[in-house]
């Protein structure tokens, strides 16, 4: 197998035999909770949700690796968690599909280990007090050749098939000349620390949050204290969601419930906060520009505290992909609040493409970034990867790198790097055969959904969401316009505002 092709291979690519074999070794003593918890650094919370799969007869460990690979985590990047964990049993199953530069990481570990037996052995067997019988059986301080580690130059030449994809990576890891390069590995045994304070960053993130104020507009700064009084001072059981960015916390702020993202730095990677801020502030600069009935309205800023944060109206029904998924029937959206959510959606997209000579791309369109109020209408956040489109004269833009997630972009972005407001369209196509089938866009069982569907020789109505009763010629209308939408060439997809006309005509 090479290597080479693999070397970046996403977590939802890895094949299903190994997937299932890693699954299984890490079900096993609950080793899952320690990956999770302690080195992909999910909530309590969220491993406690991930523990019902015990119950249910599934695997938690799938469960939070397809939640990682939401975030279009590597499986070079679950291979170096492992090897921090030195749980070599796991890294072998997946080794193949790492570069071979970094098995050292593996064969150094279990060169150590197996000495350690050895010694172990030998002096369980000797008598009390004597000397041990091979004196090169000594066990070094640390658990990995440190020294020979920290010599080695392990970098790897991105020459996977998308080299630019927009990956969130790990403290480990770091992006430099379009390399991908793995720090020292004196830097896997260090203690976690705590995020860094604004004051303790350096210059350059500073210079970003001094743009802050500029980018809002007339969006009003929140004093911290006044979040850490909404938070009840960051209390873990307000926590919403974690992720890449940091983490988002349930409050009460002036008697109006609301969300706030607080941006937390990875340990050892102020280049990634830097990148967090800039991101910040794309979406500050977006929403205080562009204001709408399906847009996640922000409600306030803080960068005076210890960490930055965003304040949003606080959407009570929770992110659309959470509700496709829900195993509770009272959660389950209906056939007419799906063509609703599917609509409104829609709008919200054709608003940002039309407001201008220059459409405002969103770039991350996803059931995860389309969020439901209390009646279940949708708005549109998380605009941190948005970009100014080109000309309306001209059909597409050259970007110099990709962003976004793999299994929602189309392969003109993904190849050529070519932007346009047809991007979005093909990620909102995606997005309608999710919600008609509530299917993943991507599963072990039929790789993507999109190629799943278009090419699906039997009667397409079999793939209907069984969950809920009815809704036949609702569920067709969603997939023949999400076909239009993932058309293969850019040219032969829909502008948004036609697409919100067609989904206007859809029957229930």
């Amino acid at each position: 197998m090479s290597t080479n092709k693999n070397s970046n291979m996403y977590i939802y690519q890895l094949p299903h035999a190994e997937r299932k074999e890693l699954c299984r070794i890490l079900d096993q003593n609950n080793t899952w909770e320690d990956l999770g918890g302690n080195y992909m650094q999910y909530n309590v919370f969220t491993i406690q949700e991930l523990r019902r799969e015990i119950y249910k007869g599934g695997s938690p460990t799938d469960e939070l690796l397809t939640m990682w690979s939401h975030q279009n985590h590597t499986v070079l990047e679950l291979f170096i968690l492992l090897s921090r964990m030195q749980h070599y049993q796991a890294m072998s199953v997946i080794k193949n599909f790492v570069d071979k530069k970094y098995h050292v990481l593996l064969e150094e570990g279990e060169e150590n280990l197996n000495r350690l037996l050895e010694h172990l052995t030998l002096k369980k067997n000797q008598p009390v007090g004597t000397t041990p019988v091979n004196k090169n059986l000594a066990i070094p301080q640390t658990n990995y050749n440190e020294e020979k580690i920290l010599n080695i130059d392990l970098k790897v030449n991105n020459v996977t098939k998308f080299p630019e994809a927009n990956v969130k990576l790990p403290d480990v890891i770091s992006q430099e000349n379009n390399e991908t390069v793995v720090k020292g590995h004196r830097q896997f045994l260090k203690p976690r620390s705590l995020p860094s304070p604004l004051g303790r960053l350096g210059s350059s993130t500073m210079s970003d949050i001094s743009c802050v104020a500029e980018s809002a507009g007339p969006i009003p700064q929140i004093p911290y204290e006044e979040l850490q009084i909404a938070t009840n001072n960051w209390d873990p059981s307000a926590v919403l969601g974690k992720g890449g960015f940091g983490t988002v916390f349930k409050g009460v702020w002036k008697c109006t419930e609301v969300a706030i993202k607080r941006i937390e730095q990875r340990e050892n990677d102020p280049e990634s906060h830097s990148v967090q801020i800039k991101q910040s502030i794309t979406e500050l600069q977006c929403l205080n520009a562009f204001r709408h009935d399906n847009i996640l309205p922000v409600y306030g800023y803080s960068i005076a505290g210890a960490q930055p944060c965003l304040v949003y109206q606080y959407m009570s029904g929770g992110s659309l992909e959470k509700r496709l998924r829900t195993r509770d029937e009272q959660k389950l959206l209906s056939w007419p609040k799906r063509l609703s959510v599917a609509i409104g959606t829609a709008r919200g997209l054709q608003f940002l493409h039309r407001m201008s000579d220059k459409p405002l791309i969103h770039g991350d369109i996803k059931p995860a970034n389309i969020l439901l109020d209390p009646n279940d209408e949708a708005k549109i956040g998380d605009f941190g990867l948005a970009r100014e489109g080109p000309q309306t004269e001209y059909t597409h833009m050259t970007v110099s790198k990709i962003q976004g997630t793999r299994p929602y972009l189309p392969d003109e972005f993904l190849r050529a790097r070519k932007i346009s407001t047809k991007v979005d369209t093909y990620s909102f196509g995606i997005v309608l055969f999710e919600i008609a089938t509530a299917l993943s866009a991507y599963s072990n069982q039929y790789k993507f959904l999109k190629d799943h569907i278009v090419d699906y020789s039997g009667d397409i109505i079999e793939l209907k969401d069984r969950a809920i009763e009815g809704g036949e010629i609702c569920f067709r209308g969603l997939i023949d316009i999400g076909k239009i939408c993932v058309s293969k060439k850019a040219k032969d997809r829909p502008e948004m505002v036609t697409v919100f006309e067609l989904l206007r005509n859809v029957q229930i």
